[in-house]
């Protein structure tokens, strides 16, 4: 895996940091080829292709709430060889045309964390770069994931939590420990750390969010992330969703984030073609790569 130096070496004017593939079982199960080519067209020069790596197996032993959430939010560790090999294989066909970078998006779960640990010794070598992130929240039913649907969110999660506000600080905890978290070949990047929000516009508009427990948690990440030199995903596919409107970190935090001079790296979060420069030209014109 390349490291922090060599990826806050990248120009983040034409890196996109965050992209998916037909090995997704969520996704629109296109060819990550014509998602290579679209980017090309866009007019990225650096191009992170970060697949969803394998739940560990031990997530299935206590599947709580959606099975479309549970059994569709990655792919298996026996396609993983041919994943690896079809990205070597089309990082070097394009290699004149774009820098490709092969890697991974990678759950952290506390509970499985010496699992994920073992993961990346073993496939931190073979890749060049990933992200961190967080999608399921424990409850005493089992891990719910925050990002199936406004439904199952509501039914499961906030409902376990008690409201939206309470699940934002539970969440922000989570993606604290990520960062605390300590293993060799961990990702130097967190994804979409706001990822909580995304079903906001389907909750009355009064509903809380944020208070001072949360900001409290949001500027410690932040801070953390600055001391260790770490990247934040810039993900812009939010803005595309009715049920969300805004990108995630929401500005303020992203303005709290260059204060700190933390690298925000764009993330189209592109599960289709038609989404691989979706934001871009929102996230060049408002300067988040400066």
């Amino acid at each position: 895996m390349l490291s922090k130096t060599s990826l806050g070496a990248i120009d983040r004017h034409t890196w996109s940091g965050h992209n998916h593939t037909e090995f997704c079982p969520h996704g629109s199960g296109e060819d990550v080829e014509a998602f290579i080519r679209q980017a090309i067209l866009s007019g990225f020069k650096t191009y992170s292709i970060t697949e969803h790596f394998p739940l560990p197996p031990a997530f299935y032993d206590r599947p709580a709430g959606s099975r479309h959430a549970i059994y569709t939010a990655s792919f298996g560790l026996i396609e993983l060889p041919a994943y690896l090999e079809k990205m070597a294989r089309l990082k070097y066909k394009y290699r004149d045309q774009i820098r490709i970078l092969v890697g991974f998006e990678v759950d952290f779960f506390p509970e499985y964390a010496d699992w994920t640990a073992a993961q990346l010794a073993h496939y931190g070598d073979q890749i060049d770069d990933a992200l961190l992130s967080v999608h399921f929240l424990p409850t005493k039913t089992g891990l719910r994931a925050i990002d199936d649907t406004a439904a199952d969110f509501k039914d499961g999660v906030v409902a376990a939590y008690g409201s939206p506000l309470t699940v934002a600080n539970a969440y922000l905890e989570r993606v604290q420990a990520a960062i605390d978290w300590e293993t060799p070949n961990k990702p130097a990047r967190y994804g979409h750390i706001m990822l909580y929000r995304k079903w906001r516009n389907t909750f009355p508009a009064i509903t809380a969010w944020e208070d001072a427990t949360t900001r409290t948690l949001l500027t410690h990440i932040l801070d953390t992330v600055a001391d260790r030199g770490d990247l934040l995903d810039c993900n812009m596919a939010g803005l595309f969703r009715p049920t969300q409107t805004e990108f995630t970190p929401t500005l303020p935090w992203i303005q709290a984030a260059q204060q700190r001079q933390i690298p925000l790296v764009f993330g189209a979060d592109a599960h289709s073609v038609a989404a691989v420069d979706q934001g871009y030209n929102t996230y060049l014109e408002n300067h988040f790569d400066a």
